[in-house]
């Protein structure tokens, strides 16, 4: 195929040279704009040339475009949080209340009203950081939206009525339109169109029917009546028809064209300050500017994507005027990416004086540091867009291959979904999902995936409609799928508009994808709180000490301790405390800035930050608490449940730990007044959320612990005695990782081990055919010989070889072993939450929570989720046994290793091939030392069905298996070395927050 460019030799073909894309309503389908030879002609007439497709920029982005490329680029890097404003706050209630009624076909004062009062109430917090209070508020809503019925009786109806009048400032003088708005097709509809590189949140879509008519004072002709898809804008400011509005709207004609399958050759905007509505055409001059725009802007940022030799600027240059620079929303991020970034020298141009005002404070360093942490923050952002490319670049079924998609869903009419708070942002509707049978008898589990509880999704039509809806998944099965959403998923009228846009008239059935939704927003807050820290008016302090690692100072302990024993709450706190634990309450609360705690497993550092908190807030402070685990932070709470001062838990309840979700703001009575809300989230002394870190390997691996505990050792205190684990696990971390610093708090400490309160089950299991092991000798038995307190289960003879869910790994055998160990214990008298299951493989974590379903109180769980949840009996899964060796980096990360280990208190069980692990140096070490204490347990061959009793009650459908060779089982010679493992984590490799979210660790 060839495309003639007309006029092209006008044209800056710089970064044109790659892939492009012309206008049509389904991709697949853009050849039909090509002739029969394979041209086609892109000019100022016809079609329209699109530049990096795959990057979807904003149509209000865009509007804002013609001004300056350079201010909506930034605003999509840094996203701030705090700017809110009255015109704001009105404009987002204002729009709330008209789409309700819009959608409810109600207009009368009173159901008005009562929106107005329903919405106020729903947004106190915004009232509240306008510093107004709820009748003001409601009275200035009520003010604003007195128009909405006049619209209503003047706009809505079947037929254009006389005062129905349409402004159209692009007409004629002699030519009038009238409008009559027939139906509400939607509200709210986010459509993604990588036909055009575009995306947009229409405020609605509607159908209208306009009546046009020629002024002839001679001769009465009947008005052209004519139908229409448009999409309809809501503005609540005072300005009417603005460039920037106009921009918008043009470019949601095409979204809505898209989405609609039909011709949308203009748009409406409705200003509900002056009761007018204005036609807006779409322009083709217009539109060319815009899509012109458009294409820049995307040239600009996959500069980042596809790095050259010689670096290029990602941003456009500054529009150099002042008065518009100076009063624009973004100032503050321009000049700061200007100065540490693209390092500008100016003392001369018409904006000089606004960079020195708002840069001359930054050292060079400084400038550094920002330079440093934002190019690796675009890092993991750009392997975001990579993956959220998939949803239109592969089909369902590729992707659900790759393990991030279902393929093939239908809507389950029979679910009675539970009801939806109101107040519920994303998740408004619950829909199950079930699997459409597969014609070629392929068993599939919809556990086989990256996709689990909690993930962000996109629901999609495919290929016509994508992301019709987006929330997260709230259950999954291997055969169906729970899924909260925001938008209503109505399936007559989807399939109304399939018909439609595949010019069908038979009766369609939708049929689903569910994608999962890759890294949506998050990298545009964290480089808010970084640029947060370099402002002129910015975070001077933290700048100070986390940037320019300004030395922490210390009040004399002696004095602080004098202090602190005239505090009831510090006695009552610290009673049982060791003396290291003490020394470290000291240095903290002798701190002036900031102090550090390095504890290693079982030291108590969770204890100490309970204890910490105790008194602080009984010496009168407030107290945010914070981590990167929504487990972390929950496990704290879990110590200061029963104190009776106020905390308040912020977070998405559905991931709050059930036994603190009273902490919740969900958990509360609702608000009815300011007083209240602010009584609820201002009295409350501590505050505990989590946060997005990024202290991790690959480039990332400098944390601001180590930063700042290198910079000044004497800010950190030492936690050295454990009270979690008995001497046989504590002596795993101590020889591997520690070198022999830690100890065991007391004698009982070390000695503990796991009793079973009942041993019949084990002494009969040979009885009845409930054990087929060989001489009498019960590998069961033997593993749960309250002496075994930490035991190494070798699988390399059973065998129990991992295998492939598309690009994730799961070992079902281990599964199986891991089930029946668990089952054997709690037949054994231990409960449900004495016990821990763990894997660092996201996969197996899912199979595992399958198998043990009905066992609601173990906890099954990442590495990472699993801090602080220590547990008397820790069983772990390796996953990884081939004869390639083949481990991937998971296995490699010594600090998940060794927080998996050091979870156990009594017993410890790890199950995995000696042969594949003992690739890995860490691992290889482990082995030897667990060889040396006798505590290796090597499993017959087929251990996995010596105990039909323990079998478990379903299993999911298996993986790809690559079955081998059991060599050295019976003569128990060393495992044979490896060879070089294939690395199949590339792609991932120094990307630490794409890998955390792929394994589903944050």
């Amino acid at each position: 195929m060839s495309a003639l460019l007309d006029g092209a030799e006008n044209w800056d073909w710089d970064d044109m040279a790659s892939d492009f894309l012309t206008p049509k309503k389904n991709r697949d389908k853009a050849e039909d704009h090509f002739d029969r030879e394979g041209s086609i002609i892109i000019s100022s007439q016809e079609n329209l040339l699109i530049l990096h497709p795959d990057l979807l920029l904003t149509a209000t982005a865009l509007s804002n475009a013609p001004q300056c490329r350079r201010k909506p680029l930034l605003s999509s890097l840094v996203r701030s949080m705090t700017d809110v404003t009255p015109a704001l706050v009105w404009g987002n209630m204002l729009h709330e209340v008209m789409q309700t009624c819009l959608t409810a076909h109600r207009w009368d004062q009173r159901y008005v009203d009562g929106l107005i009062d329903d919405v106020v109430m729903k947004s106190l917090a915004e009232v509240i950081k306008i510093g107004l209070g709820i009748d003001e508020a409601k009275r200035e809503v009520k003010l604003r939206s007195k128009g909405l019925r006049v619209f209503s009786e003047r706009y809505i109806a079947e037929t254009p009525k006389p005062d129905a009048v349409l402004t159209n400032t692009r007409a004629a003088a002699d030519c009038n339109a009238l409008l009559a708005i027939t139906a509400l097709l939607d509200v709210e509809e986010d459509i993604w169109s990588p036909t055009y590189g575009l995306k947009g949140k229409l405020d609605a879509s509607v159908q209208a029917v306009i009546a046009e008519s020629t002024i002839d004072k001679y001769v009465k002709k009947e008005p052209l009546l004519s139908t229409h898809t448009m999409p309809f804008e809501i503005k609540t400011g005072r300005s009417i028809a603005g460039m920037e509005h106009r921009a918008q709207t043009m470019l949601y004609t095409l979204l809505a064209e898209e989405r609609y399958g039909v011709e949308v050759p203009s748009g409406l905007l409705y200003y509900t300050q002056s009761e007018e509505v204005v036609r807006v055409p779409r322009g083709r001059n217009e539109l060319r500017g815009l899509i012109n725009a458009r294409n820049e802007m995307a040239a600009y940022v996959m500069r980042r994507v596809n790095l050259s030799k010689v670096p290029e600027p990602f941003l456009p240059p500054t529009i150099d005027d002042e008065r518009t620079c100076k009063k624009c929303y973004a100032v503050d991020p321009c000049m700061l990416y200007r100065k540490a970034v693209e390092n500008v020298e100016d003392d001369s141009s018409p904006i000089a004086g606004i960079y020195e005002l708002k840069t001359s404070h930054l050292t060079p360093s400084q400038a550094d540091f920002f330079k440093q942490w934002e190019a690796l923050i675009a890092l993991e952002e750009q392997d975001g867009l990579r993956f959220r490319k998939e949803l239109w670049t592969m089909s369902a079924l590729e992707r659900e291959d790759k393990g991030r998609c279902f393929n093939s869903m239908v809507i389950d009419g029979s679910y009675l979904a539970s009801p939806v708070p109101s107040s519920g942002k994303i998740h408004r509707y619950t829909y199950r999902f079930v699997k459409v049978p597969d014609p070629a008898f392929r068993e599939h589990s919809l556990l086989n995936g990256h996709m689990s509880i909690g993930d962000a999704i996109a629901v999609s039509v495919d290929p016509e409609l994508l992301a019709l809806a987006r929330g997260f998944i709230v259950d999954l099965t291997p055969r169906e799928v729970v899924v909260g959403l925001d938008h209503d998923l109505n399936v007559a009228k989807i399939s109304a508009r399939l018909r439609v846009l595949r010019r069908s008239t038979g009766q369609i059935q939708p049929v689903f994808r569910i994608d999962r939704d890759e890294l949506s927003g998050g990298m545009g807050r964290i480089r808010d709180n970084l640029a947060q820290l370099f402002y002129a008016e910015g975070d001077t302090k933290r700048l100070e000490l986390v940037v320019d690692l300004r030395e922490p100072t210390f009040e004399d302990e002696l004095v602080t301790l004098d202090a602190l024993l005239r505090v009831p709450e510090y006695l009552s706190a610290t009673r049982e405390l060791n003396p290291s634990q003490l020394a470290a309450m000291t240095r903290v609360l002798s701190a002036n800035h900031y102090a550090l705690i390095l504890g290693m497993p079982g030291t108590g550092k969770t204890t100490v930050i309970a204890a910490l908190i105790r008194t602080l807030v009984g010496m009168g402070k407030t107290v945010l608490l914070t981590s990167y685990t929504h487990s972390a932070v929950d496990t704290i709470l879990f110590k200061l449940k029963d104190d009776d001062y106020g905390i308040l838990r912020l977070g998405n309840v559905d991931k709050v730990h059930p036994d603190v979700r009273k902490f919740t703001q969900a958990e509360r009575k609702t608000p009815t007044t300011i007083e209240q809300l602010e009584n609820q989230l201002m009295s409350p002394p501590v505050v505990a959320t989590t946060c997005l870190t990024i202290d991790q390997k690959g480039g990332l691996e400098t944390s601001l612990f180590r930063r700042l505990s290198e910079a000044h050792p004497h800010a950190v205190v030492d936690l050295t005695y454990q009270y979690r684990m008995n001497e046989d696990i504590m002596l795993l971390s101590n020889k591997l990782i520690y070198g022999d610093r830690l100890r065991c708090g007391s004698e009982a400490v070390a000695k503990r081990s796991l009793v079973l309160p009942d041993r019949s089950f084990i002494d009969g299991l040979r009885g009845v055919g409930g054990c087929l092991c060989d001489d009498g000798r019960c590998w069961l038995a033997r593993l749960l010989d309250e002496n075994c307190k930490a035991v190494f289960v070798d699988t390399d003879c059973v065998p129990a070889f991992d295998s492939r869910v598309g690009d994730l790994v799961q070992n079902d055998v281990e599964g199986k072993l891991v089930y029946q160990i668990t089952e054997a214990i709690l037949r054994s008298g231990i409960e449900q939450r004495q016990i821990g299951i763990m894997s660092l493989y996201r996969q197996q974590i899912k199979l595992l929570s399958h198998l043990l379903q009905e066992k609601k109180d173990i906890d099954i769980l990442t590495a990472d989720k699993s801090q602080g949840r220590d547990k008397d009996c820790v069983i772990i899964s390796m996953v990884r046994s081939n004869d390639y060796g083949q481990v991937g980096d998971l296995l490699k990360d010594w600090r998940r290793v060794n927080v998996s280990f050091t979870r156990a208190q009594s017993k410890l069980i790890v199950v995995g091939s000696r042969k594949t692990l003992g690739s890995i140096q860490l691992l290889a070490d482990f082995l030897e030392l667990m060889d040396e204490r006798k505590w290796i347990l090597t499993l017959p061959e087929d251990a996995e069905n010596m105990h039909p009793t323990l079998e478990p009650p379903t299993m999911v459908p298996r993986g790809t298996t690559k079955r081998g060779n059991r060599d050295g089982c019976e003569s128990g010679t060393p495992p044979k070395k490896a060879r070089t493992p294939l690395v199949r984590d590339g792609l991932l490799k120094g990307r630490p927050i794409l890998k955390d979210v792929l394994n589903g660790d944050l």
